[in-house]
Order: C-alpha cells, then sequence, then structure tokens
C-alpha cells in the first residue's frame, strides 16, 4: 500500500495513518482540513513509521541512508552496513567510489546486492551523451555494484570536460540532451532510477515535461534551517521524491549545537542530531547523514522509527527557517525559489 505522500505501508514496521497534513506526517497544524491525531501534544512515543518511501516503479527508497563525501574508509561503508544502513549515496565527483566499492564487496559477494540501494551521481563535466555512458559505466565498475539503483543528474550545469573548478560554460549540450542520454542507461539495464540534485520547482518542472522516463527523486539541503516546503510539496505531488543531503548542517555545527535543538533533544531524551534527523524523515524526506566515526553512524539510524516528535517540538524546530543555505556553491545561480508551482497571493496581486 502507498500513501498519498509516497510513503510505503508495507512491513511490520509500517503503521503510518493516512492524514491530510501535507508534506509533514505528524499532527495536523492549525487550521488544517485533515482531522488531527489524538495525543499530538505527548512525548516522544513509540509509534512504528515506514522504513522506505515508495518510488513511482513501486521499489523502496530507505529513508535512512549513508552519505559518502569525504568518506575515505572502506570500515566504515561496512559499518554502515552492519549497523542496517541499505541506501548508499556516493557521487562521480567525490573520487572515492572505489573505496566504497571495497565496503561493500562482502555484502554483495554474500548475495544481498538486492538488499542494497545504491545512488551514483553525474558530474557536471560529464553533461554530454557519450560522457554520460562513460560516466556511470566507471561508478558501476568502481563501485562493484553491477547497476545503478538510482542515477542523478549532480547539478543542472553543464560544463565542458576536464575545464577545471569551477568549469567553463558547456553550451553544446542542454538539460533535455543529458536526461536522454541518462535515460538510455535504463533502457539498457545498468540503471534502474533516475532522478536530479539542485534543482529548482521551475527546473524540475520544465525536465517533467520532456522527459520519458520521469525523475523519482531531486536531492537537495533540507534540514530545520533551511524546510525548502515549497520545493519539498511540490515535488512530492509530482512524484518526484526530495532526498536531504546535509541534514545536519553540512560543516556547520551551529546546526545542531543551536540551544532550540538542544532543548528539544532534552525534553525527548535525544541527541541533537537525532532529532534534526527525525524532523526530515517524519516528512517523509529520506535523509543520508554522513560519518565515519562508528559511535555516530549508529546513533544516526538507530532506533529512528520507533518514535515521533510531537506537534510542540515541531512549532519549536519551525522556528529555526533562516532560509540559509550551508553548503554554498559560488557558480550556481539559485534564482528566485518562489518561481514555479502555485504563486504566492502576494505575487498574483501584486
Amino acid at each position: 500500500m502507498q500513501t498519498s505522500a509516497g510513503l510505503s505501508t508495507s512491513g511490520p514496521a509500517a503503521a503510518l495513518r493516512e492524514d491530510r497534513t501535507g508534506v509533514w506526517n505528524g499532527p495536523a497544524p492549525v487550521g488544517s482540513t485533515g482531522r488531527t491525531q489524538n495525543g499530538a501534544e505527548t512525548a516522544a512515543t513509540a509509534v512504528p513509521q515506514s522504513e522506505y518511501l515508495l518510488l513511482r516503479s513501486g521499489a523502496n527508497l530507505p529513508l535512512v541512508g549513508f552519505g559518502t563525501y569525504k568518506v575515505d574508509k572502506a570500515d566504515s561503508v561496512r559499518c554502515a552496513i552492519a549497523e542496517g544502513y541499505r541506501h548508499i549515496d556516493c557521487a562521480s565527483f567525490y573520487g572515492n567510489e572505489e573505496t566504497i566499492g571495497e565496503g561493500i564487496a562482502e555484502f554483495i559477494s554474500q548475495g544481498h546486492r538486492s538488499d542494497l540501494f545504491i545512488t551514483s551521481k553525474i558530474w557536471n563535466d560529464a553533461h554530454r551523451p557519450k560522457l554520460v555512458r562513460a560516466s556511470c559505466e566507471k561508478s558501476i565498475k568502481d563501485l562493484g555494484c553491477e547497476y545503478l539503483d538510482l542515477l542523478l543528474m549532480h547539478w543542472p550545469e553543464a560544463w565542458e570536460p576536464d575545464s577545471g573548478m569551477p568549469g567553463k560554460p558547456d553550451h553544446t549540450v542542454t538539460i533535455q540532451q543529458t536526461w536522454e542520454a541518462m535515460e538510455e542507461l535504463v533502457d539498457s539495464g545498468l540503471v534502474r532510477h533516475l532522478g536530479v540534485s539542485n534543482f529548482s520547482v521551475k527546473q524540475v518542472e520544465e525536465l517533467l515535461e520532456c522527459a520519458r522516463i520521469k525523475p523519482v527523486a531531486n536531492q537537495v539541503e533540507l534540514h530545520p534551517f533551511l524546510p525548502q516546503r515549497k520545493l519539498v510539496g511540490v515535488c512530492a505531488r509530482k512524484g518526484v521524491h526530495c532526498i536531504a543531503f546535509s541534514p545536519l548542517g553540512h560543516s556547520d555545527p551551529g546546526v545542531i549545537n543551536d540551544d532550540v535543538m538542544k532543548e528539544v533533544a532534552q525534553e525527548l531524551g535525544r541527541t541533537s542530531a537525532q532529532v534534526c534527523l527525525k524532523w526530515n524523515v517524519q516528512r517523509g524526506v529520506p535523509v543520508i547523514p554522513r560519518s565515519q566515526n562508528p559511535k555516530n553512524i549508529k546513533a544516526n539510524i538507530d532506533g529512528i522509527f520507533d518514535w515521533v516528535l510531537p506537534r510542540a517540538a515541531k512549532a519549536k524546530l519551525d522556528t529555526l527557517d533562516s532560509g540559509i543555505r550551508k553548503v554554498q556553491a559560488e557558480w550556481h545561480d539559485w534564482g528566485d525559489v518562489e518561481e514555479g508551482g502555485a504563486s504566492k497571493p502576494s505575487k498574483v496581486l501584486a
């Protein structure tokens, strides 16, 4: 069974109740037209949540994955798998896919490839069709994984091959042409699903208009300081699920060390990191935290589906919304975040 938000309700851990709370899978906000949930103001009690997001294909995407940016130890990946992580998020740009491959090799050799959901990404200088295939094939070879469960276009930016960082704009190829080359990888069996990363609402809508194989994901920065509610909501309604990278605020310790975050964590008997991750997971947004500390790797997933954030806790975390990105790319123009989707009343009446 699949809810309107795309959450899988199959399996022993899936006890989600149908509601009308938009992209927040929790107590209905004041003014909601949906029914409220009993016990909304109680502490974080044991209310099992689905561990997966159901994609349009019927495949399950784990709600908690393991990020591999700057991971340079295969043992970190082995530790993540041992702790229950099944989504391994990679990218050619990270330059470590051989190391990640070492970390997943034993698990795959034991016949568990189908238990993993492996993601990789096409970097900006590989947008030309022939380079798209070459990049994908190299990622599969380095990872030793036979196929990719999800291939993302890392940025809506095309750079000339080997033109440095940042690269020179490549005007010989369009987003649509790159996407068509990615679709051919699905046709040939090298990739199961396609998606994008760092796309705006407008860019997702434009891609949906021309895509033969629709994107299932848009990986973007998401945490209480940058909730991007419109992006998450519009994408979800179109079958494109946002995945949260840097769900703990990237390298900014101010996110999990914020006084409000620590206050909520203390009230619920959790760590600030667990609260920060749960904030996304509870609204049906998969997270891919990164760590090489075995203690943190365990803490980021341990018991995360066994409790809920009550409405009072969510209200406090909502006050942290500042719209400030912790991951900056000086060469990328983020544009108007309100462009695309339904316009704000203030813009319609202006």
